[in-house]
């Protein structure tokens, strides 16, 4: 048994088992309008290989019973997966609008890969 590759792969499928639950916890509860994206804030960003990588993070806007709302995603992205100024679907949660997200990065892949990467990580933990 090798501790590294267990411990990563425990690191990794915790990881992966979080994701997917705010996914589902956040999704459950939210309600979907039409926003419209501003802008990008552009920045480097280190992958897990220590490439360096130009990175997009979306600033977006929805109205909600005539009030605004500007946000800043939280996730980014490698492209500019939505043109400035059009628009896309948003969720939210009523009364707590400034954590929004777009549903075009809420999905549930980063975890079901974060799992998936743990797997060999497992087996080299528990067999070389």
């Amino acid at each position: 048994m090798n501790i590294i590759p267990l411990f990563g792969g425990v690191i990794f499928s915790a990881l992966g088992i979080y994701v997917c639950y705010d996914y589902r916890r956040f999704n459950k509860n939210a309600f979907k309008i039409k926003g419209r994206v501003l802008r990008y804030e552009e920045y480097i960003a280190k992958d897990t290989d220590n490439i360096k990588r130009k990175v997009y993070r979306p600033f977006f806007e929805f109205t909600v019973n005539g009030s605004t709302y500007v946000v800043k995603s939280k996730t980014s992205f490698h492209s500019k997966i939505i043109p400035v100024g059009h628009y896309a679907d948003v969720l939210y949660h009523k009364g707590d609008e400034e954590n929004a997200r777009l549903a075009e990065g809420n999905g549930a892949g980063l975890g079901i890969l974060f799992i998936a990467l743990s797997l060999p990580a497992y087996y080299f933990g528990l067999f070389h």
